[in-house]
């Protein structure tokens, strides 16, 4: 075939593939915003059926048409309206339930709207709605003050801040707002020293005071987490500041824990210089407060959330290859820094047709994802032994987990060496490793790839069988209990996760996790059956894991079976029938590596 038609074959492909993705994008679109109407319409609908009003599973209900719409395209025109909806099912969903927790989840959507939609237009308006609830019904008077003072600040032009000038000076009881810019406190500002707080102090208190107790980070020139561990649930308020090089200022976020105080072995300021954290600093910037201000040599995205027992509040920040800096991503409610932008590495022709090619959302074969995996290899592979140290896990006839979870590590481990793959673990004896750390151990080193061993238990001594999990919603009443055992926290914990998840979800390797955790699961089977066991297959599951969150590489966890099964745990105390284990996983890893492979020969 000549050079020219071979040229004119291939335009005519990339036409007709841009063609079809129009026309798919088209219907797509015009789906989404039937869905939006229909919801909007039924909202309208049930607000005025007092009847129907009464139930709390049509209100439910309708939440879930409208997160269904923001999930389906989570950065398309209509997915701050429906968390907005979603916000505004809640709020008044409270209005007759009377429970606070309602009015608490509809604050959650309306700040979440701000923080992923900050310069939508209704914006100020989740702002002040958000505001009102936690003056009226939930009693934070100075959360309500926050807010009103980012409309005050950042939206001087939306329709909001004349209502906001006036409920602001109603809270501060007729007096001038206290409105600034972003505060940028000085390092001696910051080193002021800390009041003590003596017995009468804390009782006087509406709120019980809290006590910031430890500050865990771990680096690398692409990302950081940071761990604040406090000793009461956290209530907190965060601020990114844009670097300013004429004031020598790099970027910083900084966050107001509200009712805490720093601990005595807390540092008022650290040192890190190491990858793109150079300093923690903390300080008393209000009565009752402690603030926490990060240092950052460069930032691109960052997430905030909270985990409990104990309740730390962890920050995810990745930047750019080699530190440069780039816009801040707008993750709160103040306005988007513009930086020096890097000059893109120009493209050969065959790389800019292909990075063109976007699939529509929705898609089954999703063939953008495959695009972006051409070419791409699983080198490191980082092997997470679960639990250790004061930390055992399940433990049942004659079995501990922490014991033969690090005994299977290893030898996957092992196996992959001899592969040719470079191995990272996150312990290698019995060493308590917060669940936390993990993950972020495998971001900082690069590592391709997260495997997480554990052995599940039950209740029922009859329960039995192999599962392999990757992080996302629950996918079953079964997955909530593992979830909710491995994480130490209880059931109803497990369901307050899944909203922290859907934001930690848009940024992580789900589909790519979900792959890896399918082919791991088919070969472990696989494999342990060829060698003469009988084992029940119980498949491919997904839940909310603190150690796959935060993860930017496919990563799973592996359940090798129950420990208060008497079969399976004589099988489990035999290191023949571990290796046969050991030898699927890294069989399923192997799998996973071809069909990338496969990709990039496409």
């Amino acid at each position: 075939m000549s050079q020219t038609r071979l040229g004119r074959l291939t335009s005519i492909v990339i036409y007709s593939l841009c063609l079809l993705i129009c026309l798919s994008s088209l219907a797509y679109g015009a789906s989404v915003s039937a869905d939006y109407k229909k919801g909007y319409d039924s909202f309208s609908a049930l607000t005025k059926n007092a009847k129907r009003a009464k139930y709390r599973s049509n209100w439910k209900q309708l939440e879930e048409s409208f997160m269904a719409i923001y999930k389906r395209d989570p950065k398309g025109a209509y997915a701050p309206k429906a968390l907005y909806f979603a916000a505004r099912v809640n709020e008044e969903l409270g209005k007759r339930s009377f429970m606070p927790s309602d009015y608490q989840t509809a604050a959650e959507y309306y700040q979440r709207t701000v923080r992923l939609f900050p310069k939508h237009s209704w914006a100020d308006d989740c702002l002040y709605r958000r505001a009102e609830l936690l003056h009226e019904k939930l009693r934070d008077t100075d959360g309500a003050i926050a807010d009103l003072n980012v409309i005050l600040r950042d939206y001087t032009r939306g329709d909001m801040y004349n209502k906001a000038l006036a409920l602001h000076r109603e809270l501060r009881k007729g007096g001038t707002p206290a409105v600034e810019a972003p505060p940028v406190v000085s390092r001696s500002a910051e080193k002021v020293s800390r009041p003590a707080v003596s017995s009468s102090s804390k009782a006087s208190s509406s709120t019980p005071v809290s006590e910031l107790s430890d500050i865990r980070f771990q680096s690398s020139n692409e990302y950081t987490r940071i761990v604040l561990t406090v000793s009461e649930q956290p209530t907190y308020h965060y601020q990114i500041l844009p670097a300013d090089k004429a004031r020598g200022l790099p970027f910083r976020l900084y966050i107001d824990l509200m009712n805490v105080v720093r601990g005595n072995d807390v540092p008022s300021e650290i040192d890190v210089k190491d990858g793109i954290l150079r300093q923690v600093r903390t300080g008393t910037p209000s009565n009752g407060a402690t603030r926490v201000v990060l240092d950052f040599q460069s930032m691109q995205k960052y997430n905030v959330f909270v985990l409990d027992n104990p309740y730390r509040v962890v920050i995810d920040v990745t930047a750019p290859a080699g530190g440069t800096s780039v816009v801040t991503a707008p993750e709160s409610g103040s306005k988007t820094a513009s930086a020096p932008k890097k000059e893109a590495p120009k493209e050969s022709a065959k790389s800019s047709a292909v990075a063109k090619y976007k699939a529509p959302p929705g898609s089954k074969k999703q063939v953008g994802e495959l695009i972006e995996q051409l070419g791409l290899t699983v080198k490191t592979i980082m092997i997470d032994a679960g639990h250790g140290g004061k930390d055992p896990g399940a433990n049942a006839n004659q079995i501990r987990e922490k014991d033969y979870v690090l005994k299977v590590a290893t030898m996957v481990g092992e196996m992959l060496k001899q592969r040719g793959f470079t191995v990272l673990y996150t312990r290698r004896d019995d060493t308590f490793v917060p669940l936390e750390e993990r993950t972020a151990m495998a971001n900082v080193r690069k590592a391709d790839m997260f495997l997480s061993f554990h052995i599940n238990a039950h209740r029922s001594s009859g329960i039995s069988g192999l599962e392999t999990y990757y992080l996302n919603l629950a996918s079953s009443k079964s997955a909530v209990r593992v979830a909710a055992r491995e994480n130490a926290v209880s059931e109803k914990r497990i369901s307050d996760l899944q909203f922290i998840l859907t934001d930690l979800m848009l940024n992580s390797k789900m589909q790519e996790s979900k792959d890896l955790a399918s082919l791991i699961q088919k070969n472990m089977v696989g494999t342990v059956k060829s060698g003469g066991y009988s084992v029940r297959d119980n498949g491919v599951r997904s839940a909310p894991f603190y150690v796959l969150m935060g993860a930017k590489m496919p990563s799973v966890l592996v359940e090798l079976g129950y420990c208060t099964n008497k079969e399976e745990a004589r099988r489990i105390r035999s290191d023949k029938y571990l290796k046969k284990l050991a030898s699927g996983v890294v069989k399923g890893v192997e799998s996973y590596t071809k069909q990338l492979g496969r990709y990039a020969s496409m």
